[in-house]
């Protein structure tokens, strides 16, 4: 199956928000931060293209998020990170070519949960950024070269 960035993406959010119930946004340039918690992010980071293949038949591409976490506490913030990890490392993200059909899955992809990283709020008076935990998550799958 042939992966593209924005279906993955919106597939991904869709998971999460049926999955945990949480709102999951994703997040863009410009995006502000919502005061409602908790709340989910998701912003798309660097991917990688990999030739290891004769004439550049087939490329291996990496697809890589960094999914926020932001709670009301601490205590809640603990909670949530457990069910979203296992979400992450367990789950079967159902994937939608979302030109094709937003009700039917085209079929299904797997994460790699890379790291959980607990951020420290750097402002104190900054209550909007407290209690927050990242996940780096990342698709890894080949791309071929269409013939014909």
């Amino acid at each position: 199956m042939t992966y593209k960035q924005y279906d993955l993406t919106a597939s991904l959010q869709r998971y999460l928000v049926g999955n945990s119930g949480i709102r999951t946004d994703i997040i863009f340039d410009g995006y502000t931060f919502p005061s409602e918690r908790p709340l989910i992010t998701l912003e798309q980071m660097q991917n990688n293209h990999e030739y290891n293949v004769k004439r550049k038949e087939a490329v291996e591409v990496i697809y890589r998020w960094q999914i926020g976490l932001l709670a009301s506490n601490a205590v809640e913030r603990m909670r949530l990170q457990e069910t979203i990890s296992d979400l992450l490392t367990f789950g079967e993200v159902p994937y939608f070519n979302f030109e094709k059909s937003a009700d039917n899955p085209a079929g299904f992809f797997n994460l790699t949960l890379n790291d959980v990283m607990p951020m420290p709020s750097e402002d104190v008076t900054d209550h909007s950024r407290r209690h927050t935990v990242y996940f780096d998550v990342e698709l890894a799958t080949f791309k071929r070269k269409r013939r014909g």
